[in-house]
């Protein structure tokens, strides 16, 4: 059975200050969080000596790893890992920093994850499939209209039955985003994307490694603003 100090023997070296991984119990973070969060999964099998190692990611301002994107890495071609294998802890520093790594470092914008959710042939799930964290995305990129079109959709499912699981989770997303969108009003959807995001972070304890980032929507809403004539 895998263990939490078969695990940090695995990836001490990759933490550390002047590493770009950080450990939080049995979970690796890369350190670079702006509106994309990646982390690394050591995790246990059936079988005592064998583990599965996987990527995973999501949005900074989602609900969060309950729905997430990931994928599963293997040490070669028709390869497990297994702990007893003398040369595992080169192989898994390898791997990481072969393939894990260049993908992190390819997931950090909102146009990075949205490409790699709707393209990738490895994603099993799509963006589409999760339709409460499309809505916060498409608020996020600036896409008002369509996050609109999907938010009355799904208000309108979760209404049918607001107290199921989905719609307990949906509403998360259309209790807050629905009047919002209704009202056009684009200074509260960019506070409520940065209060969903702070949830999330806060809930996760990455407090010390988020860098905060302005949303597009926020970017747009800025240079859209008309400037105010100087004072005399």
């Amino acid at each position: 059975m895998t263990t939490i100090r078969q695990i940090n023997r695995l990836v001490r070296p990759l933490t550390g200050p002047q590493n770009e991984f950080v450990q939080k119990e049995w979970q690796t973070f890369h350190r670079t969080i702006q509106h994309v969060i990646n982390r690394i999964d050591v995790l246990r099998t059936s079988e005592a000596d064998h583990f599965r190692v996987i990527w995973k990611f999501c949005p900074t301002f989602s609900t969060g790893f309950t729905l997430e994107w990931e994928k599963w890495f293997v040490p070669g071609t028709h390869q497990f890992w297994f702990w007893s294998r003398p040369d595992i802890d080169e192989r898994f520093i390898a791997c990481v920093n072969e393939q894990i790594l260049p993908c992190i470092r390819d997931t950090q914008t909102l146009d990075d994850f949205v490409r790699l959710v709707t393209e990738a042939d490895f994603i099993t799930s799509r963006l589409a499939d999760h339709v409460d964290t499309d809505i916060r995305i498409d608020i996020a990129r600036g896409d008002l209209d369509t996050a609109r079109m999907k938010c009355r959709a799904l208000h309108e499912r979760c209404a049918r039955d607001p107290e199921s699981y989905w719609g307990r989770i949906w509403r998360k997303t259309t209790d807050r985003a629905d009047p919002l969108l209704e009202a056009g009003d684009r200074p509260a959807l960019i506070a409520l994307l940065h209060e969903w995001e702070r949830e999330l972070i806060t809930r996760l304890g990455l407090e010390a490694y988020y860098e905060p980032t302005p949303f597009p929507l926020e970017i747009s809403s800025a240079s859209s603003s008309p400037s105010r004539p100087d004072r005399p």
